[in-house]
């Protein structure tokens, strides 16, 4: 697994995507032929909170998916934290990305 760095592979996701709502996060999907691992991009915008609050639901993702990396699917992925996301506790983020993370990948 890597992070997606660069403006124009967001682009790339977001021009063709599979969609999917969650709970607390929208993700987008887009299957790459040949690709060997899963490329993530995280979006937290200012709706979710403060900085403080925009970086501490970052870090519980990234803790996520590192932890999970064998189970995310192939391709460039992008999830986008909702308002909600900046309240909710570790548990409740960790189980809608579990949930809808294992329906992407089917």
């Amino acid at each position: 697994m890597r992070f997606i760095r660069s403006t124009r592979e967001y682009h790339e996701v977001y021009a063709g995507h599979e969609k999917r709502h969650g709970a607390l996060f929208l993700f987008l999907r887009r299957r790459v032929s040949g690709a060997e691992e899963c490329s993530v991009g995280i979006v937290v915008s200012r709706k979710v909170g403060n900085a403080v609050r925009r970086n501490k639901v970052k870090r519980r993702v990234r803790a996520y998916l590192r932890e999970h990396s064998g189970q995310l699917p192939l391709g460039k992925l992008v999830i986008i934290a909702k308002s909600s996301s900046g309240t909710s506790n570790w548990a409740d983020i960790a189980e809608d990305l579990g949930r809808n993370l294992t329906g992407i990948r089917e």
